[in-house]
């Protein structure tokens, strides 16, 4: 778990500090450069971006039943169901996107593509996960559910009091760019009056960029998979990566601006290392 380590952690941070102070000054400017609302690109990641929240869910879900083995028959009753409810949520969940970015993307599609990339992920992480200790098991667990929730309803109880316009929805009805400090929008009633939808003023903080960092628990992986032992720095590596690619493109199809996907990723990462050193002690983040 080096990722979590204090001297990353401070890595980390002051990198999204920086992301933020530039994003503050050149929020607008940096957006006029990449936006491009036709970006194949965007359009890819804007549909299957938020891959790492919804896989969190899953695995969790197979490893609840994975661990149920030998447990009260009510506990494996239990474990069952929430596990195979946890994988329907998922799929759902990764069904959605591409039928709004993807033109004629039809929902049989979407969900076959979404079963299949949830059946293969927890198969290999079955496979991964042989002789893991139980304890291990159940606190991944705990960190998977536990992130993955709290960021969404932090990110969502954010977003929309705040009302920050997005950069599409500027650019197209030529209105006056608002920088994120900035609570509520002024044209909001008006231009919703006019037809836009409420979407659009959900600029501020990324839900993509959030959910995308939960790729950056990929790290804690080796805890619980020996195979992956000694391979946290690369799966870290893979983790952020992911994670900044994902933030890049909503910059690029215009759906938030540098400082949007910034908090975003801060508010997933934060949450990620409050839960990791409650979850083990110190000596055994490392």
């Amino acid at each position: 778990m080096k990722i979590f380590e204090k001297r990353n952690c401070l890595l980390i941070g002051g990198l999204l500090c920086i992301l933020m102070v530039i994003g503050s000054f050149f929020d607008f400017q940096i957006s006029t450069q990449l936006f491009s609302i036709d970006s194949l690109f965007g359009m890819l990641l804007a549909s299957y971006g938020q891959l790492p929240a919804m896989l969190c869910v899953s695995v969790a879900g197979m490893l609840l039943i994975k661990i149920s083995k030998g447990q009260k028959k009510i506990v494996v009753i239990l474990s069952y169901l929430f596990g195979i409810l946890f994988n329907i949520f998922a799929i759902m969940g990764i069904t959605m996107d591409p039928m709004l970015y993807i033109p004629h993307m039809s929902i049989v599609l979407s969900v076959m593509i979404a079963v299949i990339i949830v059946g293969v992920i927890d198969f290999i992480m079955w496979k991964l996960t042989q002789n893991a200790n139980r304890e291990q098991v159940k606190k991944v667990i705990i960190l998977f559910l536990g992130v993955m929730f709290l960021e969404i309803i932090i990110i969502n109880v954010i977003k929309i009091p705040w009302g920050r316009p997005r950069m599409r929805m500027i650019t197209a009805q030529n209105q006056v760019f608002q920088p994120w400090w900035v609570i509520g929008s002024s044209m909001k009633d008006h231009l919703m009056s006019l037809g836009i939808a409420a979407e659009e003023f959900k600029s501020f903080p990324s839900g993509h960029s959030a959910n995308a960092a939960c790729a950056m628990m990929l790290g804690v992986l080796p805890v619980i998979c020996q195979k992956l032992k000694g391979k946290e720095n690369l799966l870290s590596f893979i983790g952020i990566m992911l994670t900044l690619t994902v933030a890049f493109s909503r910059i690029i199809m215009g759906a938030h601006f540098l400082t949007d996907v910034t908090v975003g990723m801060s508010v997933t990462f934060l949450i990620e290392v409050i839960f990791v050193h409650l979850l083990w002690k110190r000596k055994d983040i490392k």
